[in-house]
């Protein structure tokens, strides 16, 4: 989780520039020009003429930068002079970062289906720490930038694995509780990042911590199992049965064999590989459930990291802003867990996607500023939050099961992918507020009436079985 909200301190209140200051050699204040943060009026001549009427002065490019520090002591921007002609590297640098993510779920989908979920699960982690070490003391952005890739590259891979281990480790009510359940960590990571970026206001000491935090990640080697389900849908029955004893001796069930007979039977000898991605795209019935949820995918994504970065200029304090929304967006999270066993997966993304775009809508109505802090937007703003926190999860459950075991990763991956190429139309979607005031949240709000209409054609998937092969699942 820590990965996705690291771009919060790095770049300074999400990926906006800041402050800074432009100072020239010969008169600090007298040489600075607000309208033009970026030139000065030429110093040389300025030396020579102090009285001189400034008008006549030609302007030139700022020899240095003065940046304000009062919130963050250091981020990407200050480091490496992010401004001005270099400022189109803060997007880049979050387009990086989103191809590294989107890549990864995709790589690493195709190897979790091949070679099995703990595998390539570990070895993201591994290269996870690795890599936030790396990032916490490159000196040189470019090298930094090839080595975010990685970072991104392998984050995408884990958050895709580990919620498909987490769907297929479980079954009957389980398999409700524990997928929605596994996507809470994300709304307490932003109020834990909020907490980490105020006390620490320095992105190189608080990468340095993730990534002690994520090699703690290492151990569970000793504790996770291979997917059982996995297992048997490639034909390695005495695996699975390993894997099945050992979770009914921790669970205290007793292990009865003439109760797995006929699954281990059915499934023996029979070792199918995935489909592929492409493979849903040809046939009929996988093809609008694939388009659907692409599409969908890409409206969250669009929502979610849009109005991420947006969240700066709603309430006075950044930290506490991020910090209430993360933790009003894990009620969302509990919330969903109780409302999708009860009416369904599609119903319940209905219902959170309306409540997010209603919140949208009263964002737009309520005027800026009239009330202290802001307080009634913040409070929409986290109920936004709060609606996209419940509806992910949901999107995520309905999605993986539509999907079959052979392919399952892969199929995931793959739609989920459109959330990632929505954030990086973000930043420009954020942009248009300077254009035209609160388009950003006009967007959204359409955006997320649109996505309960792409739902209605959608099977639903409560109480019914897991498909394990293209073929079943193409018959759902």
């Amino acid at each position: 989780m820590w990965f996705y909200f690291r771009h919060f301190v790095y770049f300074g209140q999400f990926g906006r520039l800041g402050s800074f200051g432009c100072f020239g050699s010969f008169d600090n204040f007298s040489s600075r020009i607000e309208e033009h943060p970026c030139l000065i009026y030429d110093p040389d001549l300025l030396a020579i003429s102090p009285a001189i009427d400034k008008t006549m002065l030609p302007l030139v490019p700022c020899p240095y930068f003065i940046y304000d520090r009062s919130m963050f002591s250091r981020t990407i921007i200050s480091d490496w002079g992010l401004v001005c002609e270099k400022h189109w590297l803060v997007h880049f640098t979050q387009c990086v970062m989103m191809w590294g993510v989107l890549l990864g779920g995709i790589i690493f989908g195709i190897m979790a289906d091949k070679y099995g979920r703990k595998l390539p699960l570990m070895v993201g982690i591994i290269i996870q720490a690795i890599t936030s070490y790396i990032a916490s003391f490159l000196p040189w952005f470019w090298t930094f930038l090839a080595d975010w890739f990685i970072l991104a590259l392998v984050s995408g891979g884990i958050s895709i694995i580990s919620f498909v281990l987490c769907m297929e480790s479980v079954s009957g009510k389980y398999r409700t509780t524990v997928p929605v359940i596994y996507q809470l960590p994300f709304g307490l990571g932003y109020a834990v990042m909020a907490g980490l970026a105020y006390w620490l206001r320095d992105w190189r000491k608080l990468e340095f911590a993730l990534a002690s935090l994520s090699s703690l990640f290492i151990l569970y080697w000793f504790w996770i199992p291979e997917s059982p389900r996995w297992l048997l849908a490639t034909g390695q029955t005495e695996k699975a049965l390993m894997v099945l004893k050992k979770a009914a001796l921790e669970n205290g069930r007793e292990f009865n064999m003439k109760d797995i007979k006929y699954l281990l039977n059915k499934s023996r000898g029979k070792k199918r590989l995935d489909p592929g991605f492409f493979a849903f795209i040809k046939s009929k019935n996988m093809r609008l459930k694939t388009v659907l949820l692409s599409i969908n995918w890409f409206c969250t994504g669009l929502s979610f990291y849009t109005f991420s970065q947006y969240l700066g200029s709603i309430g006075g304090n950044i930290f506490f802003t991020v910090a209430f929304s993360g933790v009003i967006s894990v009620l969302g999270g509990v919330t969903c867990v109780c409302i999708v066993t009860r009416v369904g997966r599609k119903t319940t993304v209905a219902i959170y996607q309306l409540i997010t775009a209603v919140c949208f809508i009263m964002i737009l109505i309520i005027p800026k500023d009239m009330y202290s802090n802001d307080w009634p937007r913040l409070l929409f703003a986290g109920i936004g939050f709060a609606g996209m926190a419940g509806s992910i999860p949901a999107l995520y459950l309905l999605s993986g099961e539509l999907f079959p075991t052979l392919g399952r990763n892969v199929g995931v991956s793959g739609v989920t992918t459109f959330a990632r190429i929505a954030s990086m139309v973000a930043p420009a979607v954020v942009s248009l507020d300077s254009i035209v005031p609160n388009l950003p949240l006009i967007l959204l709000a359409v955006t997320s009436t649109i996505q309960i209409l792409l739902l209605l054609p959608l099977p639903e998937t409560k109480d019914s079985p897991l498909p394990d092969t293209l073929e079943q699942a193409e018959q759902f």
